[in-house]
C-alpha cells in the first residue's frame, strides 16, 4: 500500500518499521541520508517481541519536503532480509518514549482499513492527556486487524472518550469504543457466563513480555481445534494450537504478548460446549530474551514449548516443538 499523506504539513519525522535487528542507528542514518540530509535517527529495539523480533525507528529531517522525498523513495526498500515500512510519525519524540503501562487504555473496534496510527491519534487528539494510539496490524499480510488501542494519562479523559466517541464515524465505519478489559466481540455463542471481568492492563503485566501463550482450561473432552481457533483469531494470528481435550485444557500461542493478553481478557468465561472456559497465561520456555540474538535464537523464540501455567499449580510437564531447544 502507498504511504499515507501527512495530515500535518509541518511534519518532518518518519516512522520506519520492519527493521532487521542488524540495522544500527548509523546504518539507518546512512540509508536515509541517500534521500535528503538527516537531522537525527533513533531505533527502538523490539525487546518485548511484539513485532516478531523486528525493530522500528524514527528519522527526523530538517523540513517537511525532505521527509516527504525520503518517504516516497525509501518505503518498501529491502534492507538485509526485510522490506522496510516507512510512514509519517504521528507523535513527537518526547511522547514516543513515554511509558504508558500505567495509563488508562481503551479499545477501539470496527476500524476501517484506511485507519492507521496517525488517523486514530488525530481522532482522539481532542482529549488532552492522550499518550498513545495504535492500530493492530497483521504482520503477515501488512493489513489492519480492524481494531486498536488508545492510552490516556487521565482516567477522566478515557471516560470522556468512551462516552463521546462510541458510535462515531471514523473513515468509512462507525467505531466501537470501550475499556480495554471489556468484550471486544459480541458473539452470542461465546458470551461470558458469570465470568469475573479481567483487566487488560493487569493481565498484560502478569507475565514476561515475551510470553505469548494462553492456557485454556475447563474444556470438555470433545472440544476440537476447529472450535477453539476461530475464537482466538479475532485477537491476532494464532501461531500454534496444542490440544489436550482429554485432560480438559489447551495451549494457544498468539503472535504478540498484547494480543495474547487481549484474548485472555475477552475470552475468559466464554461458553464452549456448554462450559465457561478459563483463560490465563501459559508459559513460554524462552527464559532470557534479552540475551537471545541471531537466527537460531529467533527461531527458538518463535516456536517455544508449552508448559502448564503457574496459577493452576500443575506439574511442569513440557511439550517440545520441532526446532525448540531442550
Amino acid at each position: 500500500a502507498p504511504p499515507q499523506k501527512a495530515e500535518d504539513p509541518n511534519a518532518k519525522s518518519l516512522y520506519v518499521g520492519n527493521l532487521d535487528p542488524r540495522v544500527t542507528d548509523q546504518i539507518l542514518f546512512e540509508i536515509f541520508s541517500t534521500a535528503r540530509p538527516v537531522v537525527a535517527v533513533k531505533i527502538i529495539p523490539d525487546k518485548r517481541q511484539t513485532h516478531g523480533g523486528l525493530n522500528y525507528g524514527f528519522v527526523e529531517f530538517a523540513n517537511h519536503q525532505d521527509a516527504d522525498v525520503a518517504l516516497q523513495g525509501l518505503n518498501g526498500r529491502r534492507v538485509y532480509e526485510y522490506e522496510i515500512r516507512v510512514n509519517w510519525a504521528f507523535t513527537s519524540g518526547a511522547q514516543i518514549h513515554e511509558d504508558t503501562n500505567n495509563h488508562y487504555h481503551i479499545f477501539v473496534g470496527d476500524l476501517s482499513s484506511e485507519v492507521n496510527d496517525q488517523v486514530l491519534a488525530k481522532a482522539f487528539s481532542a482529549f488532552p492527556s492522550m499518550s498513545d494510539a495504535r492500530v493492530m496490524w497483521d504482520m503477515t499480510s501488512g493489513k489492519s486487524r480492524g481494531y486498536g488501542f488508545v492510552a490516556f494519562r487521565d482516567r477522566n479523559d478515557a471516560d470522556a472518550a468512551i462516552n463521546s466517541m462510541n458510535g462515531e464515524w471514523l473513515g468509512s465505519r462507525a467505531i466501537r469504543v470501550n475499556w480495554a478489559n471489556q468484550k471486544a466481540s459480541a458473539k452470542p455463542k461465546h458470551e461470558p457466563h458469570n465470568a469475573q471481568p479481567l483487566s487488560y492492563d493487569v493481565v498484560l503485566g502478569q507475565t514476561a513480555q515475551y510470553n505469548t501463550t494462553v492456557y485454556v482450561g475447563n474444556l470438555t473432552n470433545f472440544t476440537t481445534q476447529e472450535q477453539l481457533q476461530p475464537m482466538f483469531q479475532p485477537y491476532g494470528f494464532v501461531m500454534e494450537l496444542r490440544m489436550q481435550p482429554e485432560r480438559g485444557f489447551a495451549f494457544v500461542k498468539m503472535d504478540t504478548h498484547e494480543n495474547a493478553a487481549m484474548a485472555i481478557t475477552q475470552l475468559n468465561g466464554a461458553i464452549i460446549n456448554g462450559r465457561p472456559i478459563k483463560c490465563s497465561w501459559g508459559k513460554d520456555r524462552v527464559t532470557d530474551p534479552k540475551a537471545a540474538f541471531g537466527a537460531a535464537a529467533a527461531a527458538a523464540a518463535a516456536n517455544p514449548a508449552y508448559s502448564y501455567p503457574y496459577v493452576y499449580g500443575l506439574p511442569q510437564q513440557q511439550y517440545g516443538l520441532p526446532g525448540a531447544g531442550g
